[in-house]
């Protein structure tokens, strides 16, 4: 009989899978080059994946659709962190830092993510 390895609280792959699904749905070109570099670490993944949105924004790159489906999985990212601690500091730590640093891209946070992302990104901002 195989045992079956106990998830832990450092551990926060199972709650993150719906999101880094969306991700790459919606994505894909990032997700494939982004998992080519960075392999399967999604702190890195999440990371770098605010580090585009915020570019994103500041050089007015995308549509306004594509913005607003990477608030999306950043809102994902705050709703799986209430359960689970170590994904809050991944999305504080890694992609709201990036977006932090970038003005266009923090005034249109303000507004479109949610009132638990607002309130991490606010305490970024202290």
């Amino acid at each position: 009989m195989k045992k079956r390895k106990a998830s832990t609280d450092s551990d926060p792959g199972p709650r993150l899978q719906s999101v880094t699904q969306y991700l790459e749905k919606n994505f894909p070109d990032f997700f494939a080059e982004a998992r080519f570099q960075v392999g399967d670490d999604d702190y890195f993944l999440f990371a770098r994946f605010g580090q585009y949105l915020a570019r994103s924004i500041e050089q007015n790159r995308v549509p306004r659709q594509k913005i607003n489906r990477g608030f999306t999985v950043l809102n994902k990212m705050a709703r799986a962190s209430a359960k689970h601690p170590r994904i809050r500091q991944m999305l504080v730590s890694g992609p709201l830092e990036y977006i932090v640093d970038a003005p266009k891209a923090r005034e249109l946070a303000r507004k479109r993510l949610s009132p638990v992302a607002q309130g991490y990104l606010e305490s970024l901002c202290e």
